[in-house]
């Protein structure tokens, strides 16, 4: 496999990874092509077409890659990551790291969750069930990848839609783990650290205590999860579920993931009456690294994808939300009401 490079601009810091073996996925360069169903490598008897499953629910009897299935987990044939074992041997002499341009190894584990068998393209078109499956299938993969000792943060995220970065159409969903920690999740470890050093208090609680006092972006606000739109939103009706039980993701239980996955499932269908169905979005599990998994408590993030990154988005870094989450709450308070 070619190794993917962790890049850093020595004018601003950030970084970039060059993975080239993602140029054959769909869509990677041509971004004005829309996702074709005509193929669907994720459908049930078309186990062929992906790699061999790593883990999957199925029906008693049958055998792995084969139909009969209900959830497989697969790795994902253009992984972000590139291999540890000899890839910095791929490099050419030239391409050495130095002060102006520094770079290091990226490698890791790339998985695919493929969330039904059937052809469906939105997670409201999952049942509550499903998607407490696919639930218990991240949990159970992270726990999986955290106790193999390889790596230090994973990431799960689901993209639908072309817009928020899907190139398939069937629901499917992805967990990333890696030796690196992407400096957005050093930057929480940061913080939350400096809070707790000055306060004594869990920085993720102590700002859902402050947006209860404030009020407005409270979306629902219960024993077992709190649901608020966050005062500096990412998207306009970003989304943000807190289990308040506390523990790792990787440890939650079956209860706390039915009750999770059905309220995300149940925003997200509301969320349809307000923008249209098939709207894109970005979902994200937010965990601490896991060398440190009491830094923070984890959460679940929901990113619709309504407008695009434009000049001074990448210029600045800050984004604009031309819907203020103040607005976006009381529109979800007063559906939810009205849906009972």
């Amino acid at each position: 496999m070619v190794c993917s490079e962790l890049r850093t601009d020595v004018l601003s810091g950030r970084q970039s990874i060059i993975a080239v073996q993602r140029s054959g996925r769909q869509g990677a360069l041509r971004p004005d092509v829309p996702m074709a169903a005509v193929v669907d490598p994720f459908a049930e008897g078309c186990e062929s077409e992906t790699p061999g499953e790593v883990w999957s629910i199925r029906e008693p009897g049958t055998q792995p890659n084969t139909p009969g299935w209900r959830l497989r987990v697969v790795p994902n044939r253009y992984p972000i990551p590139g291999t540890a074992a000899g890839s910095a041997d791929l490099l050419p002499a030239a391409d050495a790291a130095s002060e102006f341009f520094p770079w290091v190894s990226f490698s890791g584990s790339h998985e695919v969750v493929i969330e039904c068998a059937d052809l469906r393209t939105r997670l409201v078109e999952l049942t509550a069930a499903e998607l407490a499956d696919v639930f218990g299938a991240w949990r159970d993969r992270v726990r999986f990848l955290s106790d193999s000792g390889h790596y230090r943060s994973v990431a799960v995220f689901r993209n639908e839609g072309f817009s928020a970065g899907a190139s398939l159409a069937h629901c499917h969903s992805q967990i990333l783990a890696t030796d690196h920690v992407p400096a957005l999740l050093q930057e929480r470890h940061i913080r939350s650290r400096r809070h707790f050093e000055l306060t004594g208090g869990c920085l993720v609680r102590d700002l859902l205590s402050a947006e209860q006092r404030d009020g407005r972006r409270i979306i629902r606000l219960d024993d077992e999860m709190a649901i608020w739109c966050p005062f500096a939103a990412r998207t306009a009706w970003h989304i943000r579920f807190l289990p308040l039980c506390g523990g790792s993701f990787s440890l939650a239980s079956d209860e706390l993931l039915r009750v999770l996955s059905g309220a995300v499932r149940r925003l997200a269908g509301v969320l349809e009456s307000l923008i249209g169905a098939g709207y894109p979005f970005n979902l994200t599990v937010v965990q601490p690294r896991l060398d440190e998994q009491c830094a923070f408590p984890w959460f679940v993030d929901l990113m619709p994808r309504l407008t695009r990154q434009a000049g001074w988005e990448l210029l600045s870094d800050i984004d604009v939300i031309p819907f203020s989450p103040e607005q976006s709450a009381l529109q979800l308070r007063a559906l939810l009401s009205d849906a009972g």
